[in-house]
């Protein structure tokens, strides 16, 4: 129903909003999968480590900035002079998220250096699972839309 009275020009930064954030999504939740395979299977670490830094490379970067775009510019539309507070939350998760998979990024490349070794390797599934916990957070403020 709110999809027919949302105007048309909305369209296109919503869905890149959306894309994006699906795309961060599984590309987080990936490496921490692989990461934790990496753990378990140490015979398997080091081409582990490897899908997983370049999962972060194709994956999460490129989903972080369609989904921050695309929310930037779908915000920017809706909502011109004041945001609701759930539009905070994902401000919060995007930017603060930043550091976070700056961080993620660099483990993720010191551990394949380290052939899937040491405590970078530890580092990158707990990370990324941190980072899911927060995605999850921001989508159920972006669906329920609370206060």
């Amino acid at each position: 129903m709110l999809g027919l009275i949302r105007p048309d020009s909305w369209n296109l930064p919503l869905f890149v909003h959306v894309l994006g954030a699906m795309i961060l999504f599984g590309g987080t939740a990936t490496v921490a999968i692989v990461g934790f395979a990496g753990r378990t299977r140490s015979a398997h670490a080091e081409l582990l480590a490897r899908v997983s830094l370049k999962t972060f490379l194709l994956a999460v970067i490129p989903g972080w900035i369609a989904m921050r775009v695309g929310g930037g510019w779908i915000a920017g539309k809706e909502f011109p002079k004041d945001a609701p507070g759930w539009v905070g939350v994902g401000y919060v998760v995007s930017e603060g998220g930043a550091l976070l998979l700056i961080a993620l990024g660099i483990l993720a490349w010191v551990s394949v250096r380290r052939h899937g070794g040491g405590r970078a390797a530890v580092a990158v599934p707990v990370l990324a699972g941190i980072y899911l916990l927060a995605l999850g957070i921001a989508w159920w403020a972006m669906s329920a839309k609370p206060g």
